[in-house]
Order: structure tokens, then C-alpha cells, then sequence
């Protein structure tokens, strides 16, 4: 008798179950139930001035971003679109929420609030940038690996000529190349000397994976395979027999130079009015970025490993198109600037030794 009353009431339950699915369904987000929708190519909506916005989220590039690895849910940002209902055309709320980045990155936001960006943001002008104007919205990477270039091409100039706002700047294609806007634009952050290794044949910076497959090490080994005197340091000959190995095995590399920021918080603000126009600040033996100098080695996910290097290594041959006035020596141009003065004085005194020795010469003529 038990066993029969409980098959009813299991059956009952089963039956409300049904009943409650069909009346109207509510269900919790996964990042697949978005992609249903969201990971086709072709889904887009019809703004209200005409123009076509496309919804499309790459399964494979999101996957692939810090916020996938790290196994970011959609709705960890989009936190107003937990439940989603079917019965409806469009399962979730229209227009979502905007997605406050702050809620996790709390010291970034801190930092931004008091950048040039959010002041103007806060005067009404809605075309300063905000987080997601800068990283992108479902592909964030890391950024450690990007040069001084690859930096400001995805950053700054979305927005800014460089060329046309700093005029007091000298050689200014030479300093955009080799120092990071930040190192200026966001001095509270701290900066150093970042040295790649540049495959000249080939006119790019060669990466790690490329990198470590030719020495046959891992990153953990990479730095001890030359570091012959154990002081966890490359020196100048060190740096330098890293370059004639690679040269050994056919690639014709160069070590360049740049000066750049740490990734930090602080990072995000950005000033305008306060930024650094000193140029002692590079261009001094006491600078704070010849302190701090590192091997960059990129990584598949945009990390970098950064290994010490002595700033005295900075005058290696080796180390191409890097070069700070009063900031750091280069031997070889020491060697020239000496060899002109040499010459100079003995083109003077051998000059004047033949005239003092060709006197009785010139007076018998005369």
C-alpha cells in the first residue's frame, strides 16, 4: 500500500513539473546557452538609427581571452541576465545592464577615476574612453609580451596623433618607438628597461616559443643555460654569447630596447596636465629605469618572462638602436669619438713637425 502511494505522488510531482515547464520556463545562464544565440557568426540587431550591430562572440577567442581561462562566466559580468526565459522572443532583458568592470578589477577602477579619461567622462563627453574602449569586450589578453608599438596601436592611437601633441618632444619617431606613452602619461606606475630579441633577417621580434626551440630549454632554464657566474643576472657577455648562439643556428638576432612601464593598477591613470617632461628622467646615469632591466621572453597567452639583466650589458654591441644620452655608454662610440681626437691632434702635430723641420728648406728656395 505504501509503495503504491508513493508511485502516485512521484507521478503528481512529475506531472506539476511538466505543467510548470510548459507554463513558462525560467532557466539559469550557462556561457553554452548564451552561445546558442551569441556564437552565431550572423546574429546582429537592427539599431535605432539603421546601422546594423553585430552580437556575434568568437566560442574559440573567448576561450582563448583571460576571462576564459580563467573560466569567466557570462554572467559574472553580465549579472542582470541570470535567467533567461524562452517563452519570450528575447529570452533576456533588453538592453542589458552596463558592465561594470570595477566589481572585480577594483584597484584598476581606483586608478582610473583619477585618469585624464574619466574626468572628461564625468564632464558629460561620452567619447572618453571607458575600460572596454581599450580591451575588448569578449577577447581581453595579457599584454605583458606587446612591444612599444604593438601598445600604442592598441591603445592610444585608436585616438590620439602622437605627432601632433607634443611639439616640445625631440626626435619624436624615435622616442614613440622606443618608450611607451605610459612611461610619461603614468609615472606613479614605476618603469624599466625592456630588452626583445629582434631576428633582423626576418624584421620581427622573435618569440619565446621560437626562442626556447632553438636552445632546446624551458623559460624555468632559459636564464640559468647563461648565466655562467651564478649571480641570477645576464651580463654583457652573456647577453652577448645568447646572441652569437642564436647566430650559430641561423638566426641573425639583435637585442632592442625600450622603455616601459610594469603592469600594475596604477596603470590606468592616465594624466595629461601632470605628465613627465623631463628629460632627465631617461636621460640621466641616475634614472630609475636603468635600475630595473630585463630580457623579455613572450608567451602563448601574452604573458612574458622577464629575466634580470645588468644595466651595464646595455652597452653590449649587441644592443641595437638603443641609445640614451648621458642615460647609458656605448664602447664602440667612445672608441670612434677618441680615435677622431687622436687623429685630430696628430694631423695638427704632424702638420706643425714638418713645418718646423722644412724651415731651412723653405728659406734656401727663398
Amino acid at each position: 500500500m505504501r509503495w503504491g502511494l508513493l508511485k502516485i505522488l512521484v507521478v503528481l510531482c512529475l506531472g506539476l513539473a511538466l505543467c510548470a515547464f510548459e507554463v513558462g520556463t525560467v532557466w539559469a545562464v550557462s556561457n553554452e546557452d548564451c552561445l546558442e544565440c551569441h556564437g552565431d557568426p550572423d546574429f546582429s540587431t537592427e539599431l535605432p538609427n539603421g546601422k546594423v550591430r553585430s552580437l556575434y562572440v568568437n566560442p574559440d577567442r573567448f576561450k582563448a581571452s583571460v576571462h576564459g581561462v580563467n573560466e569567466v562566466s557570462c554572467t559574472d559580468c553580465h549579472a542582470d541576465l541570470s535567467e533567461l526565459d524562452y517563452d519570450k522572443d528575447v529570452p533576456h532583458k533588453v538592453p542589458a545592464a552596463p558592465v561594470s568592470c570595477g566589481d572585480c578589477h577594483d584597484e584598476e577602477q581606483s586608478a582610473y577615476e583619477s585618469s585624464v579619461h574619466a574626468s572628461f567622462r564625468k564632464q558629460g563627453k561620452k567619447t572618453a574612453p571607458y575600460c572596454f574602449n581599450c580591451h575588448d569586450y569578449h577577447y581581453t589578453k595579457h599584454l605583458e609580451a606587446l612591444t612599444v608599438e604593438e601598445r600604442a596601436d592598441k591603445f592610444c592611437l585608436k585616438c590620439h596623433d602622437p605627432m601632433k601633441i607634443h611639439a616640445w618632444l625631440p626626435e619624436k619617431k624615435l622616442h614613440f618607438k622606443h618608450v611607451g606613452c605610459s612611461v610619461c602619461h603614468a609615472p606613479e606606475t614605476g618603469g624599466e628597461v625592456a630588452l626583445r630579441l629582434y631576428d633582423v633577417a626576418k624584421g620581427e621580434f622573435l618569440s619565446g616559443e621560437k626562442l626556447l626551440k632553438v636552445l632546446k630549454v624551458d623559460y624555468d632554464n632559459f636564464a640559468k643555460h647563461f648565466d655562467k657566474d651564478g649571480d641570477g643576472k645576464f651580463s654583457a657577455d652573456e647577453l652577448s654569447q645568447l646572441v652569437k648562439v642564436l647566430r650559430k643556428n641561423k638566426i641573425h638576432a639583435v637585442v632592442r630596447g625600450e622603455f616601459v612601464v610594469k603592469y600594475d593598477p596604477s596603470l590606468h591613470a592616465i594624466v595629461k596636465d601632470k605628465a613627465v617632461k623631463d628629460c632627465d628622467a631617461c636621460h640621466s646615469a641616475n634614472s630609475s629605469f636603468m635600475q630595473k632591466v630585463y630580457l623579455v621572453v613572450s608567451k602563448k597567452d601574452g604573458t612574458a618572462a622577464k629575466y634580470p639583466v645588468d644595466n651595464k650589458a646595455l652597452s653590449s654591441i649587441y644592443v641595437s638602436d638603443f641609445y640614451a644620452i648621458n642615460a647609458n655608454r656605448v664602447p664602440w662610440l667612445d672608441i670612434i669619438g677618441v680615435l677622431i681626437v687622436l687623429g685630430g691632434v696628430a694631423f695638427a702635430g704632424g702638420h706643425g713637425t714638418l713645418r718646423l723641420l722644412t724651415i731651412p728648406l723653405r728659406r734656401k728656395d727663398k
